[in-house]
């Protein structure tokens, strides 16, 4: 959604950075896309109170002008590679209507990056309550950079409606640290050294060798509901299941009493609630190869006052079927390959082989094919959502306040790429973890997925000791 109009009204300096070219990941994101699996995330926001809406639309103008690669268009005519060139002319714009209007796009999901920025905004509300939806193209952003952009867009607008000595206060964004964006990279190189290099270079070959000769296996289908006859997807489908703080506690705690992160015990029971659904829908395969694709942020603290941006990379995890146990040594696997060093080495590895194969002619199309499963799928843990809103907000009773306004709920959830036909969301707001997930066009039906994610709930439950 978007329209045409007057100047943006970007300062020199924020003009000055463009054209920019695109990093590695954003190529990637742009790559990925299609039509039919658009690289496109939402995020929903439901709060209490009426918004002003004279007052909640100028901040949003005025706070895009703080995150300028959400109204840019990708060029891609220039000689070394896409660049970002701002859409002074073309601006996203918000799609106001009442509680329960359909939220839709015309063009539906996908969203073309050459002729329409990156962000679309709608608003529904009434009777005291609002939801606010945002979709984002993953070439713009990741999920923290949405969740920044939001944090500014309810900071603005609190600091507009506020009384006086309880209007909060965002960090700044700077627009011309999106030059650094990709820094990490090169950071990383500097203080390796060439031995260093040469160990990371090995490795990255070691697991790239590992990653092509382990060919992961898509999801099965339900089959209560063929995957020909399972329904296509609605617009920016998501079922969500929410836990309660009591239930959230006890996870906290299940994870410490095995000396194990949250993320480590995520990851286990996602895999072996994979595998259970797997071996319910296709029984006798369990030499099969489940690998999900978690994606976690490269971004440091040196990055806090980067706009909307991409900051993040892939750990893909593979196991066989058959590894998949409730076992404390399979547990103690997920936190070896969990553990920060391997992490950023492996997410440093995707994007730098992805940067090498654009060099070979030929090799991009092969890599990225429509046949080719990269994940059986996605689990993304975002944690604290509040921890990316980059302003400290007045609280009650856990949840933030924003002006007349109170964040009740909030929560988004991944893209589903080809051949992955799922894709999870995890977060935690107001003390309460909640669970996401989004499906392919095809391959899972709606049934099936809430069941796939009930299954994965119970689990977390059950075999964390968590009375329902």
């Amino acid at each position: 959604m978007t329209e045409r109009g007057d100047s943006r009204g970007f300062s020199p300096s924020v003009a000055a950075i463009f054209p920019l070219p695109l990093t590695a990941f954003e190529r990637y994101m742009l790559l990925d896309d299609s039509p039919g699996y658009p690289m496109v995330f939402a995020l929903s926001a439901r709060l209490s109170g009426e918004i002003d809406r004279r007052i909640f639309e100028s901040c949003f103008d005025e706070v895009l002008l703080r995150h300028p690669l959400l109204c840019a268009l990708v060029d891609r005519s220039a000689r070394r590679g896409p660049v970002w060139v701002l859409a002074e002319k073309l601006k996203p714009i918000i799609d106001w209507g009442p509680v329960g209007a359909a939220v839709a796009s015309p063009n539906g999901e996908a969203i073309d990056l050459g002729t329409e920025a990156g962000l679309r905004a709608w608003v529904r509300q009434g009777n005291g309550a609002a939801e606010v939806t945002l979709q984002f193209h993953h070439a713009c952003c990741d999920g923290g950079g949405s969740l920044r952009f939001l944090g500014h867009l309810l900071a603005e607008y609190a600091a507009r409606t506020s009384p006086a000595g309880q209007k909060p206060s965002p960090w700044p964004a700077n627009p011309a640290s999106l030059l650094e964006r990709g820094r990490f990279m090169a950071d990383a190189a500097a203080i390796e050294g060439k031995a260093g290099r040469i160990k990371t270079a090995w490795s990255g070959l070691r697991d790239a060798a590992r990653w092509l000769g382990r060919r992961p296996a898509s999801l099965c289908p339900d089959v209560s509901s063929p995957a020909n006859h399972a329904a296509p997807a609605l617009f920016l489908e998501t079922h969500r299941h929410v836990f309660e703080e009591s239930e959230t506690k006890m996870f906290l705690q299940a994870a410490s009493r095995q000396r194990a992160t949250v993320n480590d015990l995520l990851l286990r029971d996602f895999f072996l609630t994979v595998r259970q659904w797997n071996a319910e829908q296709s029984p006798g395969s369990a030499d099969r190869w489940i690998r999900i694709a978690a994606p976690f942020k490269l971004k440091t603290a040196a990055d806090a006052d980067m706009p909307a941006a991409n900051g993040v990379s892939y750990n893909f995890l593979t196991r066989r079927e058959s590894e998949c146990v409730d076992h404390p040594e399979f547990l103690r696997g997920m936190s070896r390959e969990n553990d920060p060093a391997t992490r950023f080495r492996r997410g440093r590895s995707f994007l730098r082989g992805f940067g090498l194969m654009e060099r070979i002619p030929g090799a991009i199309p092969l890599f990225m094919g429509q046949h080719r499963c990269f994940a059986t799928a996605v689990l993304s843990n975002l944690g604290n959502v509040g921890r990316f809103f980059g302003t400290l907000f007045p609280v009650e009773s856990g949840k933030i306040v924003a002006g007349n306004l109170v964040l009740e709920d909030i929560y988004g959830a991944p893209p589903v790429r080809r051949n992955t036909h799922a894709a999870f969301g995890i977060g935690t707001y107001g003390g309460r973890l909640w669970i996401t997930v989004r499906r392919a066009p095809s391959g899972l039906s709606a049934d099936g997925v809430r069941r796939l994610l009930e299954m994965y709930a119970d689990r977390l439950l059950g075999g964390n000791q968590m009375p329902r």
